[in-house]
């Protein structure tokens, strides 16, 4: 086809030419036909191997000859640090580049030009696989792809990770659906395995968005991209499910600041591939997205492409271990399954021992290791799996014992019923180890049915029994004979022991006893002393059955108050046999004197105080002892008459004492009441009279106070207040009886007022109080308003008449000044004033 076109200008004769230069180069590009890849290869791996990855490989194309890059990549079951891909043999055309990060080797032309199909099918089958761990995961997927997206066999989908430092979630969404692989529509990745996000996250170098998001409903996380959009994969926070799949970042999501749109974590940080939350622009260091990763196919109108292939390699695994054990020494058979192939035995130094899936060991007295490997065609490398095989010990046992128990039920039949719990000493040496059980025949004892009750069977049903000791840990168990006899030995008849004591601290009926003390009378009841052991209880089930026994019997307080009976079994404890059993010991608690005494009791001097218990209990005979403890009298009273401190103790008929009882014994004596000794503050208008008798100025006894009437209200105080102005009778009792003393006390006052006017009331201003006990000499001053004195005269002798020189002075207030010495010298002031009245 020819195009005819004439154009002026050269510049648009040259545009059109590129143009349709374009077009043709367009229509070429589409009208190029896909490749097709086929890969063949499902084989079984020998640990610790090498092995080609494919056993047939081919490109078809019928349009070209040649590719400028290949990928293989171990899609599924890669372990990072111990799976190799590498190219083996002489290919000069082609270089090889391995990735350990994605698990991907990547085949390219030498030199950066294309390589032949013919040279890339050459080398594909040269590739081998390798790992160095012992236990390589059980399935191995190899993907073959054109392009550089990572395909998956399972999902039959590519996925590529974009490096964008900085996208956020919205941007990489668009981005991701603007990309076409092969014709295949692009999105968000969308994970919904483990091996979609195995091969996710083994791409991704940095925080890497996908398409999850719960922006729409807070905690409803939905895929929002791709075939799932609108499928909910996580409900809730870190705490929360799925109904499906999700691979959460440990304690995410947390939508830390409102974060709703998943990413997969940057590596270093928590869990290798796994998902954390963010918000829509993302973080700072680690959680700064990197890129997106965009998932390839599975969307409406994608073409049907064979861009890539897969093959697969199997490790054959263990799946199955039945250890074995057995009781006592011998052999043990053991078991274990095998995925693929079959299974050998080791024993612990790496022997070879058999094969197969049940294996018998050799004759075994002790607990053995053995190992199994899953072999397929002969391979013997790889990580072995103990399986055990376990020995146990056959406890050891009195094998054909007699139990003896006392008739002591009442009726002399010889028949009588056994706690067999309480003879497990006897069953075994090492008893406490095993857990013991009784049955009726030997049969049920092995096969452990049918168990009888042990804590009260009568040998009335069979004196023949069977038990079994089962062991724990490294003990297996044990079946014996027992059987059961009833001893018609007993104690004497009317045979009783009495322990006896007294009350201990308060009277409560409560003691402590040494029940040894009883022991060796016991024994002596039986024809044979030694080996003999007495035991005691409380109730007579207890002594019939031995159990609940009385433990630390030399510190025994009886559980009921003043009067107990014990239950008493006498037993040959080598052999098992009882010789008696019954209610034979009586403990009897009597109470303690319990009696009063006053705390203090007085004497008169010369005289003498009879003390005498009070309130007792009983009959009690007394110690009566001084202060140096000195035992002064025995009788039920005693009279003292000297000052001290004494103490009573009793004892009772029993021969318990009480605790010493103390008390005080004073003198006393009549009061010397004495002017010193008595002290008046007569400042004020009323006066306080205050008897000095604190360090005993009165006398040795104690004394009750009383003013102006003796016995009176007002009395039994050491301080009187309020007094008026007057002479006042003080008396001073002694509390005990021995006598009293009187002495008449003033209180100094001046009246306020008086009227001399002859009509014998009040005429003449006379002081209050004043008496010659107390004060040896005085002077009382009268002066008028304006200072003059107008009379001076002796208190304790005359009181004024209201004249100045001969003549009546008129009424008015007049001031005074009184001063008073006592018998010690001091000088007493009072000063005030007065009316005078008509």
């Amino acid at each position: 086809m020819q195009f005819w076109y004439r154009f002026k200008d050269k510049k648009a004769s040259l545009l059109i030419m590129g143009l349709l230069l374009f077009c043709l180069d367009f229509a070429q590009a589409a009208y190029n036909v896909a490749p097709e890849i086929f890969a063949e290869g499902d084989q079984v791996y020998c640990p610790l191997t090498a092995i080609p990855i494919v056993t047939n490989f081919d490109i078809i194309d019928p349009d070209d000859t040649g590719i400028d890059a290949f990928y293989i990549q171990i899609s599924t079951g890669y372990q990072r640090g111990f799976d190799l891909l590498s190219l083996t043999n002489s290919h000069p055309t082609i270089s090889a580049s391995w990735n350990s990060q994605e698990g991907k080797l990547t085949l390219t032309g030498t030199g950066g030009g294309s390589m032949l199909y013919a040279d890339l099918i050459a080398a594909v089958k040269d590739v081998i696989f390798e790992s160095t761990s012992e236990s390589p995961t059980e399935e191995k997927f190899f993907s073959f792809t054109i392009g550089s997206a990572n395909y998956l066999p399972e999902t039959g989908h590519y996925y590529e990770y974009v490096p964008q430092v900085g996208v956020n979630w919205e941007d990489a969404r668009v981005a991701a659906q603007n990309r076409i692989y092969f014709g295949l529509q692009g999105y968000l990745v969308t994970v919904t395995s483990a091996a979609e996000a195995q091969i996710t996250g083994e791409q991704v170098a940095g925080t890497g968005w996908i398409g999850g998001s719960d922006a729409q409903t807070e905690g409803v996380w939905k895929w929002m991209t791709g075939p799932e959009a609108g499928q909910i994969f996580w409900n809730g926070n870190y705490t929360g499910s799925t109904p499906n799949f999700a691979f959460w970042n440990t304690n995410e999501p947390n939508n830390l600041n409102d974060e709703d749109y998943a990413h997969v974590t940057a590596p270093g940080v928590g869990i290798i591939g796994s998902w954390n939350d963010l918000p829509i622009g993302g973080g700072d260091g680690d959680y700064q997205p990197k890129g997106y990763v965009v998932e390839y196919g599975g969307m409406p109108g994608d073409p049907v492409l064979n861009l890539s292939a897969s093959t697969k390699i199997t490790v054959p695994k263990i799946s199955v271990i039945s250890s074995g054990t057995r009781c006592g020494p011998g052999t043990v058979i053991l078991e274990a399954t095998a995925t693929l192939g079959q299974v050998l035995w080791f024993d612990a130094e790496g022997n070879n021992l058999g094969s197969g899936d049940s294996f018998e060991t050799p004759f075994l007295d002790s607990t053995s290791s053995f190992y199994v490997l899953a072999s397929y065609n002969g391979c013997t490398t790889g990580q072995k799996a103990l399986v055990q095989a376990e020995v146990k010990v056959v406890p050891e046992i009195n094998d054909g014992i007699t139990l003896t128990n006392c008739d002591g039920d009442g009726v002399p039949d010889g028949f009588t019923n056994f706690d067999l719990t309480q003879y497990l000493y006897l069953l075994s040496a090492n008893y406490e180890s095993f857990n013991f059980s009784f049955y009726l025949t030997e049969m049920d004892a092995e096969n452990e049915v049918n168990q009888i009750t042990a804590n009260n069977f009568n040998n009335a049903v069979t004196n023949e029994l069977f038990f079994r000791a089962n062991g724990v840990g490294e003990y297996c168990h044990a079946v014996g004979s027992l059987y059961l006899e009833v001893s018609t030995t007993s104690f004497p008849e009317g045979y009783s022991y009495d322990l006896q004591a007294c009350d201990q601290g308060e009277n409560d009926g409560i003691a402590k006893f040494n029940l040894q003390d009883a022991e060796a009378d016991m024994m002596a009841q039986f024809p044979l002393e030694n080996g003999l052991t007495v035991t005691f209880y409380q109730t007579e089930d207890d002594a019939l059955y031995k159990r609940n026994e009385i433990g630390n019997i030399g510190m025994y307080s009886n559980s009921v108050p003043y009067s107990e009976t014990l239950f008493v079994r006498v037993d040959d404890e080598g052999s098992g046999t009882c010789f008696g059993v019954g209610e034979y010991l009586t403990l009897t608690v009597w109470p303690i004197p319990s009696f009063e005494l006053e705390s203090e009791y007085s004497f008169c001097t010369g005289g003498q105080v009879v003390v005498s218990p009070m309130n007792t209990a009983g009959s009690y005979s007394y110690s009566w002892r001084n202060a140096a403890n000195d035992e002064i009298g025995t009788a039920a009273t005693i009279s003292i008459s000297e000052v001290g401190s004494y103490s009573a103790v009793g004892t009772s008929e029993e021969g318990c004492i009480s605790a010493p009882v103390y008390f005080e014994v004073t003198e006393s004596g009549p009061p010397h009441l004495l002017p010193e000794y008595v002290v008046v503050d007569d400042d004020e208008d009323t006066g306080t009279i205050t008897i000095l008798n604190e360090n005993g100025e009165l006398g040795l006894g104690e004394y009750d106070f009383f003013l102006d009437e003796l016995y009176g209200t007002n009395g039994r105080t050491s301080v009187f207040k309020d007094v008026e102005p007057g002479l006042h009778t003080l008396f001073a009792v002694d509390k005990n009886g021995c006598g009293m003393d009187w002495i008449q006390v003033g209180v100094v006052g001046v009246p306020k007022f008086f009227s001399p006017n002859d009509d014998g009331v009040n005429d003449i201003l006379g002081i209050k109080g004043i008496t010659n006990e107390f004060y040896q000499e005085g002077s009382f001053s009268v002066f008028d308003r304006y200072g003059k004195l107008l009379v001076q005269l002796d208190p304790l002798l005359h009181g004024w008449t209201g004249f100045y020189n001969g003549r009546p002075l008129p009424p008015s207030d007049y001031w005074y000044v009184l001063q008073l010495v006592d018998h010690d010298g001091a000088l007493h002031l009072k000063k005030g004033h007065f009316t005078l009245k008509q």
